[in-house]
């Protein structure tokens, strides 16, 4: 895959930790995904426009430590001369370059650290490493976070490699994250975007750690077509899947990550009347801070549960819902006789948790991911700017 990576550490992190990526590739296609939040960060703004004009991408630079948003037009302007130091370096059009930022909202970028950084960077572009280049957009992460896959086809491998960031304000669209992802197949604009689509929504689209949007959140897919294998009508499915792994992956890491979690929570709604329904009733109860406090205190408190489902006011039939936490079943259109001790020690003993709800309305169905909610969440965000 011929894609290169420069990291620098240019200072705008107090820690002195890296805190410039820039990721170079030939000329690709990419599909972008961006937060819906209206106080919608410098970068994000300008990635839009540069994504309404061009199908094709070659470069990308990523600062963490300083947010970029709420910064007016300054922090446009300087979202937009990042873009322009970077086409300078690499000698191709601005347009061509996006732009990321992650890090602490309403503080204008250090100019002059981002140019020094960008530099430094340039001078040290190197093949691809995930596992550095993920260290490099960190803020309150507690471990770096990236994952690979291949696949075959027709005998000829393909590579899926992916990196990402976020551990709180995670909640769609799009989760507080930045994730970028690379594979080196051929593939069109419009069967890449297609794809994509339906991987973002039942990954990084279905997550949640505090309820909170965030203003910088950014997906992007790039394409850079130096592999032998080319994805049609044929095939597109199985590519979807690889997609799917590696996004679901990265995904899972980002709510382990959530600030101070201890549980990683699948939500599981089977038997909805249709997809949209499923997955409202499953992020309805990802939302619930009672739940999320319940699950801290390995408390099998299964009434936190209905009463989210109930909070969708829809025309939900309880009489006909059964609820699983793990193996055991806690309700089934009434209380049910379960071992408390046991279902506890499920909670206390595994990081892993799973809730299972059967509404017996149709055949669809959504997977969710959360995590609890914790002492150290507050601790850490009372104390975010201080």
């Amino acid at each position: 895959m011929n894609v290169k990576y420069g990291i620098a550490k240019a200072g705008i992190k107090p820690s002195g930790d890296y805190d410039i990526l820039i990721v170079k590739f030939p000329e690709s296609v990419y599909s972008l995904y961006l937060t819906q939040n209206s106080l919608a960060a410098a970068p994000v703004i300008y990635d839009r426009m540069v994504s309404q004009l061009n199908d094709t991408v070659e470069a990308f630079v990523v600062n963490s430590g300083n947010a970029n948003a709420a910064t007016g037009e300054k922090g446009f302007e300087n979202a937009q001369k990042m873009a322009e130091l970077v086409a300078e370096e690499f000698d191709i059009d601005k347009d061509q370059v996006l732009v990321f930022s992650t890090g602490v909202i309403g503080v204008q970028l250090p100019m002059n650290k981002v140019e020094k950084g960008i530099k430094q960077a340039v001078q040290n572009m190197k093949e691809l490493d995930i596992k550095q280049a993920s260290k490099a957009i960190m803020t309150t992460d507690s471990f770096p976070k990236y994952y690979q896959t291949k696949g075959e086809i027709e005998g000829k491998e393909f590579f899926i490699k992916g990196i990402a960031k976020g551990a709180g304000m995670i909640h769609p669209n799009m989760a507080t994250m930045l994730a970028f992802i690379f594979t080196d197949v051929k593939i069109d604009k419009e069967t890449l975007d297609k794809a994509t689509k339906l991987v973002v929504e039942r990954t990084f689209n279905s997550i949640d750690v505090d309820g909170c949007e965030s203003t910088n959140d950014s997906v992007l897919f790039v394409a850079t077509g130096d592999s032998e294998v080319e994805i049609n009508q044929e095939n597109k499915v199985y590519f979807a899947k690889k997609l799917y792994e590696v996004c679901l992956e990265l995904a899972k890491m980002i709510v382990k990550d959530g600030e101070g979690a201890t549980k990683l929570i699948q939500i599981n709604v089977h038997q909805a009347q249709d997809k949209e329904e499923a997955k409202f009733i499953a992020e309805s109860i990802a939302l619930s801070n009672l739940f999320k406090t319940a699950m801290f205190g390995n408390d099998p408190n299964w009434g936190r549960i209905l009463s989210a489902i109930g909070q969708t006011h829809l025309d939900i039939d309880f009489s006909k819902v059964k609820l699983f936490l793990g193996d055991f079943l806690l309700y089934s259109g009434e209380p049910v006789e379960f071992d408390r001790k046991e279902a506890t020690n499920y909670m206390k003993n595994n990081k892993e948790i799973t809730v299972d709800i059967y509404l017996e309305r149709g055949e669809e169905d959504w997977t969710y991911y959360t995590c609890d909610l914790t002492y150290k969440y507050v601790e850490i965000n009372a104390e975010y700017t201080t």
